[in-house]
């Protein structure tokens, strides 16, 4: 399951903002996901519920999934906007010369942590 993989990953991102903060959990966290990330959404989710099981800090967290459409850009007339038809060509002039400059990434967004509370002497508070 290549979104199991992927998802291993983002644990891995995950992990390091937990230590770099101290923080006892992740309480959410948002992923962009473009359209043509090659992620399917279902197998995303089970990926997700496997890994937050094995890891005590994401055992209550929620993902939040922000799925991204396909945005272009043409070479030949400048126009920049989302792909129709699911055809990558320039909908305004119909040129094949375009980029795609939205909708193929797999990022993480915002993250929510639980972090202890520290009194003014340093340790914990009670």
């Amino acid at each position: 399951m290549h979104e199991l993989s992927l998802l291993q990953a983002l644990v891995g991102e995950l992990e390091g903002v937990v230590r770099r903060y101290g923080a006892r959990r992740v309480v959410r966290f948002r992923l962009e996901v473009g359209e043509l990330a090659n992620v399917v959404p279902e197998l995303l989710e089970e990926a997700f519920a496997l890994l937050q099981k094995r890891i005590p800090w994401m055992a209550d967290a929620v993902m939040e999934t922000e799925y991204r459409p396909v945005r272009i850009r043409c070479h030949a007339c400048g126009h920049e906007g989302e792909w129709a038809n699911r055809q990558i060509r320039c909908p305004v002039c119909s040129g094949h010369a375009v980029t795609v400059v939205e909708g193929e990434e797999l990022r993480l967004r915002d993250v929510e942590l639980e972090i202890p509370d520290v009194d003014a002497s340093g340790g914990d508070a009670p």
